[in-house]
């Protein structure tokens, strides 16, 4: 029998793919970690909602889900009193009645309306739908509703619900007046400008609370995860277990964490695919030398998103002596939009990510909230993905 002597070279090959193997399989495992550490299954149950208060106006009653486009069920009615119930319910998440209704009020007769209630399914409770005079002169149906039962859930729920129906009456209250003179027809009173919307609403009602399984709701509406992350970090701490367990619990702790993680490199030609308006893509090559490209994301159609960018290329001259260059890239969908929102604004430089590369480029740098401003080297090395306009002066 002959033994074969192994060559060092076979040594070293084995070797090699064993280490490999091993680092693999703990990739594997940390990725299976990192799902099963924000794996969500709903527990089941009832709800019911009783609604005893005749009102002939309400001509269709349906249940959505949380993000109030999927519709449930729809409900008989009669005279306007109607009984829900769903048995498969995902208990301690938020559906939402939508009542649509036809005025009979004087002013406002015939007129259609809609009302989007929001609701705890919760554990063997019954809850009832509460109608009460609503006289805001902007509101169509003249009735307020809300969700009797519940606690303290309920009751975060049914307090932002009103404020955002007064806000709503508000709006549609407003209406535009004109004038017959001289110089022809003019405008006397037009839409004013409210002094506060939906979202900063939503942010207050966040602040004020506990830390329920309602407010982590509200805060995956607000979407401003990164700009407020060191304060609803503390309220996810200060959450009891089940909070934290829930499916907005588990759904801002995994933001979080997105927000957290810092990205160190951009592959800027393939991640970062914009074009100008003519549509020629961003030139990387020419930008090779300069020191550092200031990477702008924004909306065009976001007022405060516009507005901070718009004050951003005013430091323009004086950055470009420092060898940085200001690249604004716009996030929106609409080429035609943005063409028109951007025409007058004379940027140096001024792109939009194509449609098709918007997602991938979401996903790596979480683009959350915008304006964003992320920091590179021409080589696509990543010197500060959420970099603050105040640091502008502490740059080399």
């Amino acid at each position: 029998m002959k033994f074969f002597r192994s060559s060092p070279y076979v040594i070293v090959i084995g070797f090699l793919l064993t280490i490999s193997s091993c680092q693999h399989r703990e990739q594997n495992k940390q990725t299976d970690t990192k799902k099963q550490k924000y794996l969500y299954t709903p527990e089941k149950g009832a709800l019911s909602i009783i609604s005893e208060t005749a009102n002939s106006e309400i001509k269709k009653v349906s249940l959505f889900k949380d993000n109030e486009k999927d519709s449930v069920i729809s409900v008989p009615i009669e005279n306007g009193k109607f009984k829900l119930k769903l048995d498969t319910a995902n208990l301690n998440e938020i559906y939402f009645i939508k009542i649509e209704g036809k005025s009979t009020k004087r002013g406002t007769s015939g007129l259609v309306w809609e009302a989007s209630i929001p609701v705890l399914a919760s554990a063997s409770t019954d809850l009832k739908l509460v109608q009460r005079p609503f006289n805001h002169p902007g509101s169509i149906s003249k009735t307020a509703f809300s969700i009797q039962g519940g606690g303290k859930e309920q009751e975060l729920l049914n307090k932002w619900h009103t404020v955002l129906a007064e806000l709503e009456a508000e709006e549609e209250g407003q209406t535009e007046s004109y004038s017959l003179g001289g110089a022809g027809v003019t405008k006397v009173s037009g839409k004013k400008e409210l002094s506060k919307s939906p979202a900063s609403i939503t942010e207050d009602f966040i602040k004020k609370h506990q830390p329920l399984i309602s407010s982590f709701y509200l805060l995956s509406r607000a979407g401003k995860q990164r700009q407020y992350a060191k304060a609803y970090g503390n309220l996810l701490e200060q959450a009891p277990i089940e909070v934290k367990q829930s499916k907005y619990g588990l759904d801002f702790a995994k933001r979080l964490e997105k927000v957290q993680t810092k990205i160190q490199r951009l592959d800027l030609q393939k991640q970062v695919v914009a074009t100008d308006a003519q549509l020629s893509e961003i030139p990387w090559d020419s930008f090779k030398d300069r020191k550092y490209l200031l990477l702008s994301f924004w909306n065009s159609a976001d007022q405060a998103s516009a507005k901070a960018v718009k004050q951003l290329e005013q430091e323009v001259p004086v950055l470009e002596k420092r060898g940085i260059d200001i690249l604004p890239i716009s996030m929106e969908s609409q080429f035609s939009k943005w063409k028109e929102n951007t025409e007058g604004l004379d940027f140096k430089y001024s792109y939009r990510m194509r449609n098709e590369a918007q997602q991938d480029l979401i996903n790596t740098l979480y683009l959350s909230e915008l304006p964003r401003f992320v920091l590179v080297k021409p080589n696509g090395e990543v010197i500060n993905d959420d970099f603050d306009l105040k640091q502008l002066d502490t740059l080399d």
